[in-house]
C-alpha cells in the first residue's frame, strides 16, 4: 500500500486546488458506455428488467431474453381454400454478464502524522480514482464487444463497398465530405431507417464538427447529413489498416447494457469493523447512471513503517459491477444491427 510519505509536513507544503488536481484524475471519454446506456429501457421493458433482480440472485445465475422471430416467406401465386402455413417461432438469447472491479486499501491512521490531506480527502480521491479506472476498463471491453458483435452480412451497397472479409462498409476517400450520407444510405439498403447512433473515432468526429460548421462558415451546407445521427466520439477507437477514419453505426434502441449488483449491496448490510464487513452501493460520481457494489472489511495492522501507526486498522475496499451487453436478436446467422464503417485512405495513382 502506498504510504503518502510525500505529503507529510517535513517542509512548508500546501495542497493543490481542485482544478489543479483535475489533470491527475483525467480519464478517457466513455463513448461506448454512453451510447449503450443512452438506450435506457428500449431493449428490455421496465417490467422485464425488474425480473432480472428476482431471477439473478447470484453471480452465477443466468438471464435469458426472448424474441418473436420473423417468419420465413411462404408465398403463393394463386388463391386456395386450403392454405395452411407456418406458425412462426420464437428465439432466446442468454445475457452474458461480466464482473469488473477495482480494489484499494487505506488505514484509519494514515492521515494522523501531520499530513497535508485529511483522511476523508485521501479516501474520496482513492474512491474516485478507482471508479474512473473501472469505467475505463468497461469502455475498453465494450469497444471490443462492438467489434466482435458487428454484422458479418450485408446487402450489396450501391455506393461504396462491403468488405466481406473484414466486415466493414467502405467509403471511398473521394467521398469524405459525404461520409455520413453514404453511411445512412448503406443502412437504408440494409432496411434500417430512422435515427442512428454512431461511435466515431477522432478523425470522423472532427469531420462531423467541420461539416456542421460549413453552412455558417462558407454557405456550403453539408451539416444536414448529421441531423439524424447521434455522435459519440471515441479517443480509443483506432483506424484499421487502409483507413483514415473508423466508426460503428447502429439504429437507436438496438443495443444496450444491463447492469446488476448483488442484493446484499442493493439493500445494505453489515459494518466494516464487524465480521464479514460492510456491503453497500454507490452511484457513479461521473454521472453514467451506473450503481456500483462496494464491500469494505477491516483488519488490525502495524503500519508504523508506512506512515501509519503501530496500532492501526487497515480497511480493504472492493468496488464492482456486473454488466451484460444486449443487442437485438436476429434469426439470420451472423446478422447484427451493429455495422463497422470506415473512410478509406486516398488511393494515389501514378
Amino acid at each position: 500500500m502506498a504510504n503518502y510519505a510525500d505529503s507529510r509536513r517535513n517542509a512548508l507544503q500546501y495542497a493543490m486546488s481542485t482544478l489543479m488536481n483535475l489533470p491527475e484524475f483525467k480519464r478517457k471519454a466513455p463513448a461506448v458506455l454512453q451510447m449503450l446506456l443512452a438506450n435506457g429501457q428500449t431493449l428490455i421493458s421496465g417490467k422485464e428488467r425488474q425480473l432480472i433482480d428476482s431471477v439473478k440472485m447470484s453471480d452465477q445465475d443466468t438471464v435469458e431474453v426472448n424474441i418473436l422471430t420473423k417468419p420465413a416467406s411462404n408465398a403463393v401465386t394463386a388463391r386456395s381454400y386450403s392454405h395452411a402455413g407456418n406458425k412462426g417461432d420464437s428465439d432466446k438469447a442468454t445475457l452474458s454478464f461480466i464482473t469488473r472491479g477495482e480494489k484499494f486499501s487505506y488505514s484509519m491512521k494514515m492521515a494522523d502524522r501531520d499530513s497535508v490531506f485529511s483522511l476523508d480527502e485521501m479516501v474520496s480521491k482513492l474512491m474516485l480514482g478507482h471508479i474512473g479506472n473501472l469505467l475505463d476498463t468497461l469502455e475498453t471491453y465494450y469497444l471490443a464487444w462492438l467489434n466482435t458483435n458487428k454484422s458479418q452480412v450485408s446487402a450489396t451497397p450501391s455506393l461504396g463497398a462491403w468488405d466481406a472479409a473484414g466486415y466493414i462498409y467502405q467509403v471511398e476517400n473521394v467521398d469524405a465530405d459525404l461520409f455520413f450520407q453514404r453511411v445512412k444510405g448503406f443502412m437504408r439498403e440494409n432496411y434500417y431507417k430512422g435515427m442512428l447512433q454512431m461511435v466515431a473515432n477522432e478523425a470522423l468526429y472532427q469531420k462531423a464538427e467541420y461539416l456542421l460548421m460549413q453552412g455558417a462558415g462558407n454557405n456550403t451546407n453539408l451539416g444536414w447529413q448529421l441531423s439524424d445521427i447521434a455522435q459519440y466520439p471515441s479517443t480509443e477507437l483506432a483506424n484499421d489498416s487502409g483507413y483514415v477514419g473508423m466508426a460503428y453505426v447502429m439504429p437507436v434502441g438496438t443495443v444496450g447494457l444491463e447492469p446488476w449488483i448483488p442484493g446484499i449491496n442493493r439493500q445494505g448490510f453489515g459494518d466494516k469493523f464487524s465480521n464479514g464487513g460492510l456491503y453497500y452501493s454507490i452511484p457513479d460520481p461521473f454521472g453514467s447512471g451506473l450503481t456500483f457494489a462496494v464491500h469494505e472489511v477491516a483488519s488490525g495492522a502495524d503500519n508504523n513503517a508506512t506512515s501509519g501507526e503501530t496500532q492501526d486498522i487497515n480497511i480493504d475496499v472492493e468496488i464492482s459491477i456486473d454488466t451484460a451487453p444486449v443487442k437485438a436478436i436476429q434469426s439470420t446467422a451472423s446478422a447484427s444491427p451493429i455495422f463497422k464503417t470506415g473512410l478509406q485512405t486516398a488511393v494515389v495513382t501514378a
